[in-house]
């Protein structure tokens, strides 16, 4: 589906479905098919000098070593790119991709993204939105695929603990709040930084393993959602647009649902999803019991 990115000033960027089109040797494609609204050729050329860095993020640890002890704005200082195409075209879409301000993200991750979409597979910056509820669609079906093959789910069974095999180095079991002792031959947490910080605490395995400790050093960002139903149809141009704060603070992202979600395809009213990534300094706003910094 088409996208789109937003400024404070208005419309900056349209982005096409680039599988639709002819596939240009990288970069040209996202270059020359990504239609800018109102930025100047003298800034778009700006960002080409980045191309260098990018071509050398070769996603060994010794270059994610390199730029990852600087930020992704350094980095775009650095190499030359504008002010304009920066606060106009890469704020918004790193502050929406990384879920968090350019000030604040590693070069390393912002080049991996860039190499990703602009070298490697330029037809993969196209954005694909599930048709319904993604419990329902995707997770529910897999479920049961897994179940016909004989997998179990332990559900309603918090994670207490983990038991470490000091011989084998690693994790041999699962202590669940019921008591239960599962052993396993590996485990993987699929869970948030809150989540994984929570159990590290609370782990005498993990808490005693400088690797799990590291964890606790890691930041999570607050999301807010909201769900709006206009009561008349109203014209959006593109299904999925990324925008950045008047001031830059924070993100956010807004998707035409009625174009996007088959629930709401024949919808009289146009119903938009809006999510605000990097919030704390708008959820007292939202929650006055919300501890302000």
């Amino acid at each position: 589906m088409k996208s789109a990115v937003y400024s404070s000033e208005g419309l900056e960027v349209e982005f096409p479905v680039f599988q639709d089109l002819q596939q240009l040797p990288a970069p040209l494609g996202t270059l020359l098919y990504t239609q800018f609204k109102r930025l100047p050729w003298v800034d778009r050329l700006s960002s080409l000098p980045l191309m260098a860095a990018v071509i050398d993020f070769d996603n060994t640890e010794m270059v994610w070593r390199k730029y990852d002890s600087i930020t992704a704005r350094e980095l775009f200082k650095q190499f030359g790119c504008s002010e304009r195409f920066y606060r106009q075209v890469f704020d918004p879409l790193l502050h929406v991709g990384l879920f968090a301000p350019p000030e604040q993200c590693s070069a390393a991750a912002a080049l991996g993204i860039l190499y990703y979409t602009s070298i490697a597979h330029q037809k993969d910056f196209d954005v694909v939105w599930c048709r319904g509820e993604v419990k329902e669609t995707i997770f529910d079906p897999w479920k049961a695929s897994l179940r016909s093959r004989g997998f179990r789910f332990m559900e309603g069974r918090e994670v207490r603990d983990l038991v470490f095999d000091e011989g084998t180095s690693s994790i041999s079991a699962v202590f669940c709040s019921s008591d239960e002792l599962v052993y396993a031959d590996a485990v993987v947490l699929a869970v948030g930084v809150s989540t994984v910080q929570e159990l590290v605490k609370n782990s005498a395995a993990l808490r005693s393993r400088d690797e799990f400790l590291k964890v606790l050093k890691l930041a999570s960002i607050d999301v807010i959602t909201a769900k709006l139903w206009l009561d008349k149809k109203v014209n959006i141009p593109n299904p999925s647009n990324a925008c950045s704060a008047t001031d830059e603070s924070f993100g956010w992202t807004f998707f035409h649902l009625n174009a996007l979600r088959d629930e709401y395809k024949d919808c009289p009213h146009t119903v938009l999803q809006a999510d605000f990534v990097s919030t704390s300094r708008l959820l007292p706003s939202f929650l006055p019991s919300f501890p302000s910094k």
